[in-house]
């Protein structure tokens, strides 16, 4: 059976790739997301347990997914300008790996339980296991769960606010599996009435949740709170590889002056610059006594002239020095250790400076994952491109930003953080308003990593109910309102500012209070059918 069907099989597992691909975001349509696993389930079920090949088949539609989804990793250039291969094939492998393993357990769990209904509930709650642990671990590459993939077409999607991802993950594994018992049943039964049945039910199911979020989005309405503030954004498009780590910090520091004075005035307002905007080619900051660093003092001097009662929230990378072995980086300097971060900055007149350090880093960019365990077999090849080749420190609680002219208190989320939901969702927790995202997403070129980045943060709003500024100085500035549409953007590649009026509000979302919940009932869920399983086989065993 299996050696007969290889090549149509083989079709299949491509086939179901495919499909994800073409429900990928931006350019897809997430309607092919809920028939994509339909061929994968179904060489599952002619496949009859056999779990080598389960898992050769499923690693092929995978690797298909992940390999087109994500090719803009490919863009990837090393400190000497060679594009970085490994950038882009250790993490569509590994991820292909994991998922193609949390489908072969399914099949395990299905074959020693003797039941299809308990192996779809162990997938679909084992799948969101695996996304929440992409959430939290040190490989983390959330960036294909599933419930990412609506993030085009978010009037779908505005229950999100209660569940989060992980509530559009659930949705396209339950419409997948009727679909596929309906194939089957017909396969068996030749019953087309029934077949129809089932068929029309999952499509109406469909578009029932579709119709739902419709009404919620356009029954939502931003409202014009009382409490605002005027952002100015702003976009320098300064190229990531060839001339941001080459232009000098004088250069930099006029540059984006000449954009702010575009538009400032002595009204109150937060202008935000994007990630690692400074020092250029300069040396680092010094988080000591650093209102007194030249380039905070310049700023610090040209808002009270210009606009006292502004602050400017830029990145920066800072360091920390230690008299002791305790920083994270471990990188002796002489007698002394220092901490390398990814940091934002808020500068104001008052020469009291805030700063967040960025807390979750890029894996084999900013930071060795598992470095006892693999730096011995990969050595640095991992840390050396994508502008350093140091792995950075890291801050693990969120800072809430407070403007001390407004009183309004400002999530300050760094490029990949705006990827991670609870996460972020933890500023809000500590009363934030509303959210500042700055990245810079000029390292993959003008493809569809830009794009995706910018559409994730789509999913915050909405999650959070909160509006976003998002400032990045190659790839997408935007204003995004709390049903996540976008109000105004600045396109890749072009330098320019936005400004743009922001609504603030201190609710709380259910998602925000209680966040991934999904991802607790299903770790309970996946203990009790394991613990199920083990005592099923031990009863069969001593009835044998």
């Amino acid at each position: 059976m299996i050696q007969k069907n290889k090549i149509q099989f083989f079709l299949y597992s491509i086939f179901s790739g495919i499909l994800l691909v073409f429900g990928w975001p931006t350019s897809g349509n997430p309607i092919f997301l809920f028939i994509a696993f339909i061929p994968l389930l179904y060489i599952e079920d002619c496949l009859n347990h056999s779990f080598f090949y389960i898992f050769i088949f499923s690693f092929i539609t995978f690797l298909t997914w992940n390999a087109i989804s994500t090719s803009w990793l490919s863009y990837a250039k090393r400190t000497n300008g060679i594009f970085a291969i490994e950038a882009y094939l250790i993490p569509i492998l590994i991820n292909s790996f994991f998922m193609s393993t949390v489908f072969t357990c399914y099949s395990c769990i299905k074959k020693y339980t003797k039941s299809k209904k308990i192996g779809y509930v162990f997938l679909v709650c084992l799948w969101i296991l695996f996304e929440k642990m992409h959430l939290e671990w040190e490989l983390s590459w959330p960036w294909l769960n599933l419930g990412n993939g609506f993030s085009n077409h978010i009037e779908w999607i505005q229950w999100y606010e209660y569940t989060g991802t992980l509530g559009g993950s659930i949705w396209i594994w339950i419409v997948n599996i009727v679909f596929i018992e309906s194939i089957l049943e017909y396969k068996k039964n030749k019953n087309i009435v029934f077949f129809y049945k089932k068929i029309f039910f999952n499509i109406a199911q469909i578009f029932f949740l579709i119709f739902v979020s419709n009404i919620i989005y356009i029954k939502y309405e931003c409202k014009k709170y009382e409490k605002y503030v005027d952002t100015l954004i702003l976009q320098p498009n300064i190229d990531p590889y060839y001339q941001k780590y080459k232009i000098s910090t004088n250069k930099l520091i006029l540059k984006l002056k000449k954009l702010i004075d575009k538009k400032i005035s002595k009204k109150s307002i937060i202008i935000i610059a994007p990630e690692t905007t400074f020092p250029g080619n300069g040396n680092k900051i010094s988080t000591k006594n650093i209102s007194k660093n030249r380039i905070i003092s310049v700023f610090i001097d040209y808002l009270k002239k210009k606009s006292p009662n502004t602050v400017f929230i830029t990145g920066m990378e800072l360091y920390t020095l230690y008299k002791k072995n305790n920083s994270k980086t471990t990188v002796p300097n002489n007698t002394k250790w220092v901490d390398i971060f990814n940091s934002v900055i808020q500068i104001g007149t008052n020469e009291n400076i805030e700063y967040h350090h960025k807390s979750k880093l890029v894996p084999a960019v900013e930071t060795f994952p598992y470095k006892k365990i693999f730096f011995p077999i990969l050595g640095n090849i991992l840390l050396n491109f994508g502008g350093t080749v140091m792995e950075l420190g890291k801050q693990d609680y969120p800072s809430v930003f407070k403007h001390p002219y407004l009183g309004i208190k400002i999530a300050p989320i760094i490029c990949y953080e705006s990827v991670f939901g609870e996460y972020v969702s933890n500023f809000f927790k500590k009363n934030a308003e509303l959210m500042v995202i700055i990245t810079n997403d000029g390292w993959w070129g003008s493809s569809e990593g830009h794009k995706q980045h910018m559409f994730y943060a789509r999913l915050r709003a909405i999650e959070n109910r909160k509006y976003i500024a998002r400032s990045a100085n190659t790839g997408i500035s935007c204003c995004i309102n709390e049903k996540g549409e976008i109000i105004s953007s600045i396109p890749y590649g072009i330098e320019g500012i936005l400004y743009n009026r922001i609504y603030l509000n201190k609710k709380k979302t259910f998602y925000i209070k209680h966040g991934d919940f999904i991802a607790k009932i299903s770790l309970l869920t996946t203990i009790i059918i394991l613990l199920y399983t083990v005592i099923y086989k031990i009863y069969i065993i001593k009835k044998i």
